[in-house]
């Protein structure tokens, strides 16, 4: 049997619903507004032969239709400038609408998408927490937060429905784990029927959940509830259940204007939820060519009766993070100023932490430290064994930038930087050694890798020629892009 044939009384037009199903789901992208304006990505890609279509209720989203290359494994991918994420998915943190400045937590972050999307929209300026206690998870959620250049982001390892409380947060996006039948063009599997038993275990998670996070937010905050299935067991009945136990503390609102969906169900095989459910959107597959989704919007009033069951906070550094000496600081940052020619400027506005021999950079003034905590912004250094403190004279002698650092904060660079075509930087990213462009002024040591007008990464000059310092997967993903790109060009 047909898994999603229940849905067919609510679905609004069935056969457009069954038949988007069946259909190749598009490609959609979201330009990363920290790298790129949707403009000039649009004008990149088409230069490689895509034609994009921008989404009626947020220029930063194009769909791809018919793509020449799957669009991540471009280089500009790569780069961070966008990040492939479906219509739908991008719709809970338009619903959420952070700003500037705010404290933001993702409960449930991984692989990312809605983590980086909420920085992008707060201009990277605040703190956005993102949690997931899956620790194989957690490492896509570091590399979109690296790739993209988020330094706002804290990213921290909890079960959700325990995560430590401390200072409140302004919103918190609770993207529940679900049986995920908003996926069903992409997952086939996902047609199957579920078993009654399957949607309640997954509902007591969803409401933990989302007790969680209005226990987390500060009176007047919002928090969001979303989920990618159909099931009103897992979308309106949480909803219900959580705003009813609150008993007024909790209050469903309308969703900013402009998003698509039809309105959430006012009952389901005869239990009623409360009228305001209707408020809520639900996104299907024929609404935006996307996936499915469910999106609630709720603002807490006063402290839920739960509230109270929050462990305390774990304390500030309990993680073995720690300030820097400010001598230390000062003569990474003028080394690595000198070292790539950089204005004085370069790097400002940025705190400065030391976990695990490294040193990371972030905007946040302060970290929300504890066991919990995986990383804070972006490894600028590593430090070299048994050098925690100064460095030794001469610039960056114990301490090696990583290339992310020279991703994000080197592109102004204007010393020991190597010019490096196609054939040279697939040449160094396969391992070989080159001899530096003739034209540079290279003096050995590091240098900055630049490819097509960009800063790309880490280099290392020595007396046998220059090699790639970037790391074995993102040498391994640039490689395979540069080869798509070059048989894209190449082809009749």
């Amino acid at each position: 049997m047909f898994g999603l044939e229940r849905y067919r009384p609510i679905v609004d037009d069935w056969e457009a619903f069954r038949a988007a199903l069946f259909r190749p789901q598009p490609a959609t992208i979201r330009a990363n507004a920290l790298k790129t304006t949707p403009e000039a990505l649009r004008r990149a890609l088409e230069a490689l032969g895509f034609a994009l279509t921008p989404a009626p209720f947020d220029p930063a989203l194009f769909t791809i239709d018919a793509p020449p290359i799957p669009p991540g494994k471009t280089v500009l991918h790569w780069l961070g400038h966008f990040y492939v994420q479906e219509a739908a998915a991008a719709l809970p943190v338009l619903a959420l609408a952070p700003e500037p400045e705010e404290r933001v937590l993702d409960l449930a972050a991984a692989p990312g998408g809605k983590t980086t999307q909420i920085a992008e929209r707060m201009g990277d300026r605040g703190l956005v927490v993102g949690n997931d206690p899956d620790g194989a998870r957690l490492q896509s959620l570091l590399a979109n937060v690296y790739r993209l250049g988020t330094t706002a982001v804290a990213v921290t390892r909890q079960d959700g429905r325990r995560l430590s409380g401390g200072r409140p947060f302004d919103r918190v996006l609770v993207d529940a784990p679900c049986t995920a039948e908003g996926n069903v063009r992409r997952r086939a599997g996902a047609r199957r029927t579920r078993s009654p038993g399957e949607h309640r275990r997954l509902a007591a998670l969803q409401t933990a959940l989302l007790e969680r996070g209005v226990a987390l937010a500060r009176d007047g905050g919002v928090v969001v509830y979303s989920t990618c299935t159909f099931a009103p067991e897992e979308n309106e009945a949480v909803v219900d259940a959580v705003v009813r136990k609150a008993g007024g503390a909790v209050r469903i609102e309308p969703l900013p204007e402009g998003l698509p969906g039809v309105p959430g169900l006012e009952a389901w095989e005869g239990a009623r939820y409360v009228p305001e459910m209707v408020l809520t959107r639900r996104i299907y597959p024929h609404h935006l060519d996307s996936g499915g989704m469910y999106i609630a919007r709720l603002r807490r009033l006063a402290p839920p009766p739960w509230a109270d069951r929050l462990p305390p906070s774990p304390g500030a550094r309990g993680a073995g993070l720690e300030r820097p000496d400010p001598a230390l600081v000062r003569a990474l940052l003028d080394g690595f100023r000198d070292r790539f020619g950089l204005p004085p400027t370069a790097l400002e506005g940025l705190t400065f932490f030391v976990r695990g021999g490294d040193v990371w950079a972030t905007r946040l003034a302060d970290v929300p430290d504890g066991p919990e905590l995986v990383a804070a912004g972006i490894r600028l250094f590593r430090l070299q064994p048994g050098e925690g403190k100064m460095p030794s004279p001469g610039p960056l002698r114990n301490a090696k930038p990583t290339s992310f650092a020279l991703l994000h904060f080197a592109q102004e660079a204007r010393a020991n930087v190597a010019d490096v075509d196609a054939e040279a930087l697939l040449a160094l990213l396969e391992g070989r050694r080159i001899a530096p462009p003739a034209a540079a002024a290279l003096e050995r040591g590091f240098v900055a890798l630049r490819f097509r007008g960009t800063v790309i990464g880490l280099g290392h000059l020595d007396a046998d020629g220059l090699r790639s310092g970037l790391p074995r997967g993102r040498a391994e993903d640039l490689r395979a892009a540069l080869l798509e790109e070059r048989a894209l060009h190449e082809a009749p």
